[in-house]
């Protein structure tokens, strides 16, 4: 059985309907008009809405999306800012178009990327600050007050989804890349790399001065072009998450 996001849990706690059809066709959207909306907002949907279900009568529809429009369109802006060792980033909202996050700009805030700060907790902040500039849009639609402003598309980059390829490790890649990899996809999907022989996972890495890789109390390290990358927290293949420090114990004790 699926387990219900939060979103769906808190619906039913209010008493609300909650609709998950496994397509967007004719009949659902014509269900749907039927209610006259008002407002419609899409968050982390992943796909493009059919050109009928956003030309509703009288209804507005909304996207939250996490990066500062027109940079990183797609699928996986989040991951993409952070690699590419931005030092900030935002949310926008957009009013939707048929065209993937190309819509018109009704709001956009930035906000520093922090030090060190990785996936997980970078998209937890954005999806709360996502959440109070769509209250703030929501009640400047009501008052019809919403500002739309196109986006310059000759200024556009794209964030394409993220495989397990893009996150192995590459040691002829800068230090500060390889931790910025790393960053991009913890904790989960992780970034990889090949150590001993085996499947690790890396979930917090640092940037030393070129050396050779060694072993020191706060873990291993790996190559890079320019110097050694330190594995800070890591996951071993069929084991859990542990710190640098416990792997080198645990490799201590294998024979």
């Amino acid at each position: 059985m699926q387990t219900p996001s939060a979103v769906k849990k808190r619906a039913a706690e209010l008493g609300l309907d909650v609709l998950t059809p496994e397509l967007l066709d004719s009949a659902f959207i014509a269900s749907i008009a039927e209610l006259r909306p008002q407002l419609l907002a899409c968050v982390a949907y992943g796909k493009i809405l059919p050109a009928a279900l956003l030309q509703i009568p009288d209804m507005i529809a909304l996207n939250v999306h996490p990066s500062m429009l027109p940079e990183y369109r797609g699928a996986a802006p989040i991951q993409a800012a952070l690699r590419d060792g931005r030092d900030s980033t935002g949310v926008t909202i957009i009013w939707m178009s048929k065209k993937m996050d190309a819509g018109d700009i009704a709001l956009a805030q930035e906000t520093k990327i922090e030090p060190g700060e990785a996936l997980g907790a970078l998209h937890d902040r954005l999806a709360i600050l996502g959440a109070r500039m769509l209250t703030q849009a929501a009640a400047l639609a009501a008052d019809g007050a919403l500002p739309r402003t196109p986006q310059d598309h000759s200024l556009a980059t794209f964030a394409q989804p993220v495989t397990k390829a893009d996150l192995r490790i590459d040691a002829d890649a800068s230090a500060k890349s390889i931790v910025d990899l790393v960053r991009s996809a913890s904790p989960t999907p992780a970034a990889w790399t090949i150590y001993d022989g085996k499947r690790l996972k890396v979930l917090e890495a640092r940037a030393e001065a070129l050396g050779k890789p060694d072993v020191t109390p706060d873990g291993p390290s790996i190559p890079a072009s320019d110097g050694i990358v330190r594995l800070l927290r890591v996951v071993p293949e069929g084991k859990r998450e542990m710190t640098g420090a416990q792997f080198v114990r645990l490799r201590s004790k294998q024979p």
